[in-house]
């Protein structure tokens, strides 16, 4: 019957046998195509009709209509239809979108519309609520090309194929230009492909765009992208060149970094990596690599980048000479960077690559931890709930407090989220208490934050303006700008919940811009505050509330972030824009927060509701004249 393919990145097209097959006629239809293969659950013929029909004469029979021009284009091989309407597509078919998210970034980067419009060239005329939807959905295909293009150049780079590295970061920074990591990903590709030069000049013209479009210079990490990059650590003399001599300096830097002396720690580790080379074994090789990857993921502050070269590097040689233990580590931590970054596909495809990998359980339940915190941050708390639990009592019982600390912090979250005071209680306070206990001081801050939440949603403001504070000030103390900004964000809501909306206002604006001021920060973080910021900016008429709303729906759109895509509807149904109470229910369709789906039940499409209180807060009014005084 014929492999089918179907492209929608770009203009949309399909191929049978890998030959151009006739498409389908009308603009609406290649719309109606995209809507089924991205949506997660099939829809309504009613619900169909009225997001992309609701114009004809008989929506009913125009959409019968657009089902059967879609049959009669993608063959025999593929069904559709039903109520609600099911597209089913063989096992050996081809989506490139899909492609995108599930595949390994090998098979992702050969996407041949890799980097165009989701539909381009496809405008047709429909209702507000599909046109959101599908904004929506350019944006986050427009996020996944442009990390699985990161993926690429990354590991390129790590392979030594610095010229391939320069072509695919060149199409990257074309995606975002003030993508600070990206443009420090070229720089390093040229001074690795020997272009020195090429690499000084596109510096000194990126940093000049910068302070000539924003008004401010780049962070340390673009700045000094080249002298970064240029760094380099002649291996020892010949008699240090032995396993032994290679694991104390593995041994060595790690504790220094630890210690908090970054650049003497990182020289070290660099020369255990050109040691071990010397040596040629290949796992004393790939342990080094994945040493110094973890001291730039953790304590670099702001340069993962250079982090996941060696991690990749590391990952490659494992595979090749079969140590499942180390591909399963540099394989976690390489999903770790991805959560941070939200590029939640391709965080996936790592921690299940390291869980699969895993030879035993203690590394098993630290990549479950961290694929725990992706679950939570796109709204998928079900799942979250399980694996985290899961790992805090391997944690426990393996002896391992980081890993159990982190499990029992976003697992207090995730009960946070849901509005499940007592659970989100016993977590955090547990998840404090393994955190001071190890002596995890540069964690501690995050449930902190999180725990006096659960204080401001039961009235306690008292306590939470005493938690948040604390965790501020540890925050600013070690300078982690993700739990700054969280804290911060708190301490605006205490101040909105207490009449003084400017105050409340100036904190929430300052925890936005704070908690990303350095590449690599949890951007979840961001996406977090700027939702508080949209709630009190509404609720007190604060005329940048428009701005802070379409800011929320852009990132949380893009990164995949659909809880928050979710609550960004809730907010502009708040501003009566038309079209968002159904697109709150087609992205609430994809999350499982009973929390969140309590208020979808409440939405009716003829009419437009407030929207909910600020995630795991109780409402915040317009202040009285007496709270004002308090």
């Amino acid at each position: 019957m014929g492999t089918v393919a179907v492209h929608l990145l770009g203009p949309p097209r399909i191929e049978i046998d890998r030959r151009p097959a006739p498409g389908p006629r009308g603009r609406k239809a290649w719309n109606l195509l995209s809507f089924l293969l991205l949506s997660r659950t099939p829809a309504t013929r009613e619900r169909l009709a009225g997001l992309l029909f609701g114009d004809a004469d008989d929506p009913m029979a125009t959409l019968r209509w657009n089902l059967a021009e879609l049959r009669r284009s993608l063959g025999r091989a593929v069904t559709l239809g039903g109520d609600p309407v099911d597209l089913a597509l063989p096992a050996d078919a081809f989506v490139d979108v899909l492609t995108l998210g599930s595949g390994t970034w090998v098979e992702a980067i050969q996407v041949p519309g890799l980097g165009q419009e989701l539909l381009e060239g496809t405008a047709a005329k429909v209702g507000a609520a599909f046109e959101t939807w599908l904004l929506a959905e350019r944006r986050h295909v427009a996020g996944m090309s442009a990390a699985v293009l990161r993926e690429g150049a990354t590991a390129r780079l790590a392979a030594g194929d610095a010229r391939a590295a320069i072509e695919l970061a060149t199409k990257l920074v074309a995606f975002d230009e003030f993508d600070e990591e990206a443009h420090a990903l070229l720089v390093r590709a040229y001074i690795e492909s020997g272009a020195v030069g090429q690499a000084h000049a596109y510096l000194d013209d990126t940093i000049a765009r910068f302070r000539r479009e924003l008004g401010v210079d780049p962070s340390v990490t673009l700045l000094r992208s080249l002298e970064m990059a240029a760094t380099t650590v002649a291996p020892g003399p010949s008699w240090m060149k032995s396993v032994a001599a290679v694991e104390s300096l593995i041994a060595a830097g790690v504790a220094a970094v630890g210690a908090g002396v970054l650049e003497a720690g990182l020289d070290i580790l660099r020369r255990s990596v050109a040691d071990a080379r010397e040596t040629g074994d290949r796992a004393l090789e790939s342990r080094a690599l994945i040493a110094v990857g973890e001291a730039f993921v953790h304590g670099g502050r702001g340069r993962d980048g250079e982090g996941a070269t060696a991690l990749h590097a590391a990952v490659a040689i494992a595979e090749e000479i079969g140590l499942p233990a180390l591909e399963a580590e540099a394989s976690r931590e390489l999903g770790y960077i991805e959560l941070k970054l939200a590029h939640y596909e391709r965080a996936r495809s790592w921690l299940n690559r390291a869980i699969a990998a895993a030879p035993e359980r203690s590394s098993r339940a630290a990549a479950e931890g961290v694929l725990g915190a992706v679950e939570s941050d796109v709204g998928r708390t079900s799942l979250a709930i399980d694996g985290l639990t899961a790992a805090a009592a391997d944690g426990r019982e393996l002896d391992k407090p980081r890993l159990e600390g982190w499990a029992l912090a976003f697992l207090g979250r995730s009960h946070l989220l849901r509005e499940e005071w007592d659970p989100a209680r016993i977590s955090l306070e547990r998840a404090i208490d393994v955190a001071r206990g190890s002596g995890w001081m540069t964690f501690l801050a995050f449930p902190q934050s999180l725990l006096a939440g659960v204080d401001l949603a039961e009235g306690r403001l008292d306590e939470a303006k005493e938690g948040f504070e604390a965790a501020f000030a540890l925050g600013c103390e070690i300078g982690d700008p993700c739990w700054e900004g969280i804290a911060a964000r708190g301490i605006g809501l205490v101040h909105a919940r207490r009449g003084r909306i400017d105050e409340a206002i100036a904190w929430l604006e300052d925890a936005r811009t704070r908690c990303v001021r350095i590449p690599g920060a949890y951007l979840w973080v961001h996406g977090y505050c700027l939702d508080a910021l949209c709630e009190v900016a509404i609720a007190n008429g604060a005329p940048a509330a428009r701005t802070f709303v379409r800011d929320l729906d852009s990132v949380a759109a893009r990164t995949g972030m659909t809880e928050l895509l979710t609550r960004a509807q809730f907010h502009r149904i708040a501003l009566g824009e038309p079209g968002a109470a159904e697109v709150a229910r087609l992205y609430a369709e994809r999350i499982d927060n009973p929390a969140i789906l309590r208020r979808i039940s409440t939405l009716h499409a003829d009419r437009n509701v407030p929207g909910p209180p600020t995630l795991g807060q109780a409402p915040v009014a317009a202040p009285t004249a007496a709270s004002r005084s308090a």
